[in-house]
């Protein structure tokens, strides 16, 4: 897990570490399996609460099945958890993929160092 979770991150600004130190405040969530891992949070605003999922890997030899299984486990916890709508961030290769489960493109994201 610890190697796809870091493969994810490449160019995040983040660590593996990190995350994990994120997981332990309850900041993050870790869905696994043996061939796919991805990491999430809640984004809430007044009126939403969202189950963001940003860093998923997996073995590169396997399917999209074993990441699928994980985004179909993230959002029934999301939705036991009481959020509205889940999505994600991440290489542009993920909106194809994504698309057999439901999702769909939304507003292309920019970053700024400051």
């Amino acid at each position: 897990m610890k190697e796809w979770i870091e493969s994810a991150l490449e160019g995040s600004g983040w660590t593996f570490d990190e995350v994990m130190a994120g997981v332990e405040k309850g900041d993050f969530f870790i869905f696994s399996n043996d061939q796919a891992a991805i990491v999430c949070e809640y984004i809430t605003s007044p009126r939403h609460k969202v189950f963001h999922c940003w860093a998923a890997g997996g073995d590169k030899n396997a399917s999209l099945k074993p990441l699928e299984d994980l985004i179909n486990e993230a959002e029934a916890f999301a939705i036991l958890n009481g959020c509205d709508s889940a999505g994600g961030t991440g290489r542009k290769g993920w909106v194809r993929a994504m698309r057999n489960l439901g999702y769909t493109e939304a507003t292309p994201a920019v970053e700024k160092e400051l």
